[in-house]
């Protein structure tokens, strides 16, 4: 079994260069393309980013589950590869001959082809089978085939996008990127797994746990997915680019520490498959500890420094998008509690089923509040990230119910965890108002002084988070004071 901390190292490696070279590049895309022709793509892009996971077809997630409770039958790992394969292929097929003719068969105004450079992308979902190097713990090859992806798109951007009507080079080296990332994949995991014959009664017994799955992975089309596709049919074609910006300063970050809770999975659905509980109550303290130490003041912190985060990352241009990123970043804090109740306790535990619905319920609810805006013609970013908001916090409602009623885990210790490091990170506040003052900040225009504050308010605020934690006995901050330590040692 393959060392979890190196696999975690790899994993956090990963997901800090999936946000240092966006940081690069949105940056260089926001000031470079018009914003005509940026809000465009996203639009297009968005339509696009609900067709992908149908072809998709929920296989990513049953795949991971399923390989990581078998890996010690290697029969069993080419049977669930190869029927997940081929039926990956036909989803993949069906979808896009839909997408396409969904495209020809309506008016789809501005630069129409960018619907289909960013389309063929859905024909190429057959070769994503990443999940099988998750499931393998593969993290040393998906860092390494990272990097090697990000630098090809950022050296093809820095070449063929250069004016602000460069959109189309943009959007090829986006699919084309996309696709090679997954061939590469493809080719290293089949050096370790072979194709073997499946019947078709099995294939076709297997569609009824792929839906399950398929409406568990897309559920997250029903919250800011379905958010954004209600903001393109506003009058203002920038409020989707607000949303977009805003969605990827955050996002990229949550990502970044939400990643490494990828890597407990395999380990958490083994631990079950060994019925030692004990082991597994253990890994989803220690893991949530660590992701909500990162992820809530990391929050509070995008949400008071919103705006300027904003402007620095896409210029002033943008600058009506600070308000959509402060409150995103709030809304980030239900959406960890939320990832920990469904990803690791209910779903690890195969009560997909009961998830699935109660993701269906919350998406219900976001059409019901996104329609109320709609039909009365508000179609401001921020108005739909707070209806997700409330949908999702009510999804977190019945997981907590549903998670007490069949004893899976007691959520004491997880949510006496999320409390304390909300109320200490509030702490920011005062201190973000106090430089404020002291460096004489009254506007957003990126200068010397707007940049020292930022740099003073988060120092400020870091060390004020770490003392607070150490005074109250924390079990992350001591831990981590441990390795530290051990390392200085050595």
């Amino acid at each position: 079994m393959k060392n979890i901390k190196i696999n975690a190292l790899a994993s956090l490696m990963v997901n800090v260069l999936n946000i240092v070279f966006p940081l690069i590049t949105n940056p260089y895309l926001t000031r470079i393309l018009s914003k005509s022709s940026y809000g465009y793509f996203n639009t297009a892009n968005t339509w696009v980013s609900f067709v992908i996971p149908l072809a998709a077809f929920g296989i990513y997630n049953y795949g991971i589950r399923s390989i990581s409770k078998v890996k010690d039958d290697k029969n069993r790992i080419n049977y669930i590869f190869s029927k997940l394969f081929y039926i990956s292929i036909l989803t993949s097929v069906i979808t896009t001959i839909c997408y396409f003719l969904f495209i020809n068969s309506t008016e789809i105004e501005n630069l129409k082809i960018l619907y289909y450079i960013l389309g063929i992308q859905a024909f190429f979902q057959f070769l994503n089978i990443e999940w099988m190097n998750e499931a393998y713990e593969n993290y040393t090859f998906i860092l390494y085939k990272t990097l090697f992806i990000r630098i090809a798109m950022l050296v093809s951007i820095f070449v063929f996008v250069k004016t602000a009507d460069d959109i189309i080079p943009y959007t090829i080296i986006m699919s084309a990127t996309t696709i090679l990332n997954y061939l590469l994949s493809f080719i290293w995991i089949k050096r370790e797994v072979r194709f073997v014959k499946v019947p078709l009664s099995d294939l076709l017994a297997s569609f009824k746990g792929l839906t399950t799955m398929l409406l568990l992975a897309n559920a997250n089309m029903l919250y800011t997915l379905l958010d954004r596709m209600y903001i393109t049919k506003g009058q203002d074609e920038n409020f989707i680019s607000y949303y977009t910006i805003a969605s990827s300063i955050v996002m990229l970050i949550a990502n970044v520490l939400g990643g490494a809770l990828n890597v407990s999975l395999p380990r958490l659905g083994y631990y079950l498959g060994k019925k030692d509980y004990k082991a597994y109550e253990s890994l989803v303290n220690q893991g949530s500890a660590l992701f909500y130490f990162l992820i809530i003041p990391t929050s509070i912190g995008i949400s008071i420094l919103g705006t300027y985060a904003t402007v620095i990352y896409s210029s002033e241009k943008y600058l009506e998008a600070g308000i959509v990123t402060s409150v995103f970043a709030v809304r980030t804090i239900i959406w960890a509690v939320e990832l920990i109740l469904g990803k690791q306790i209910i779903f690890i535990n195969n009560y997909e089923n009961r998830l699935t619905s109660y993701y269906f319920i919350g998406g219900g609810i976001n059409i019901l509040l996104n329609s109320l805006l709609f039909f009365n013609h508000l179609y401001r970013p921020e108005y739909y990230i707070a209806t997700t908001m409330l949908a999702e916090l009510f999804v977190v409602i019945l997981e907590i119910l549903f998670i007490v009623k069949h004893k899976l885990i007691s959520l004491k210790t997880l949510f006496n965890t999320v409390f304390k490091y909300t109320a200490i990170s509030l702490g920011f506040i005062p201190i973000y108002f106090i430089c404020k003052t002291i460096f004489n900040i009254n506007s957003y225009a990126i200068t010397f002084n707007m940049l020292l504050m930022i740099i003073c308010v988060v120092v400020i605020s870091g060390i004020y988070y770490l003392i607070a934690l150490y005074i109250s006995k924390d079990k992350t901050v001591n831990y981590v004071i441990s390795i530290a330590k051990n390392k200085i040692k050595r």
